[in-house]
């Protein structure tokens, strides 16, 4: 299933859910409309938050097949490993001090599955903060692709969030590559589907 349609099929169920809840409080007012009536707003909250915490789920993990094959054990040709393929530097930034390409490459039980997810989250937390002042370019297009958020959590993901502001205020003249020749552009168009919060 591609994943314009996966996403269209999460959004029709959420409008499913929601209008299921809506006709049980859609009646008079009475002594429980107030109660349905905040049972339809706590339904819709959740129906929300699971749909977004699916579709980052999602994300995470096409990043994941995207830059290794999912592969957790992965070392590229530019030293960058594990299954979202981190630099050293990065992994040093973000407080892993004891996790090296070497010790990695030797025993990678020093960077296990679990503590590579946990690094991606506080990865993406620090670039979404970079890039707050970036938010008001969402739903612009630039070069042919739609800005979303997943595109330039993506797109920071492979460049730096430096990289998605640079590409962002220039309307998209100045497009970084990594090593290997992949864009800035190139991480925004193709993670740009997810509906993420």
């Amino acid at each position: 299933m591609g994943k314009r349609k996966f996403s269209a099929y999460m959004k029709i169920l959420f409008l499913a859910v929601l209008f299921m809840c809506l006709g049980n409080g859609a009646s008079a007012p009475t002594k429980c409309y107030s109660m349905r009536r905040m049972m339809i707003v706590h339904a819709t909250k959740f129906a929300e938050r699971i749909h977004h915490e699916s579709e980052f789920n999602r994300l995470i993990n096409d990043l994941g097949r995207r830059e290794s094959g999912n592969n957790w054990l992965s070392v590229n040709c530019i030293g960058c490993f594990g299954e979202w393929q981190f630099a050293e530097s990065t992994v040093h930034y973000l407080g892993y001090k004891q996790v090296t390409l070497k010790k990695f490459k030797k025993d990678p039980g020093v960077f296990p599955p679990e503590l590579q997810r946990k690094a991606l989250e506080s990865l993406i937390k620090l670039n979404l903060v970079l890039l707050r002042n970036y938010f008001e370019y969402i739903g612009d297009t630039i070069m042919g692709v739609e800005i979303t958020k997943s595109g330039m959590i993506a797109a920071s993901h492979l460049g730096g969030a430096q990289s998605v502001k640079i590409f962002l205020a220039s309307n998209g003249r100045i497009d970084k590559e990594d090593v290997l020749g992949t864009s800035v552009r190139d991480y925004m168009k193709k993670f740009s589907f997810y509906d993420i919060d």
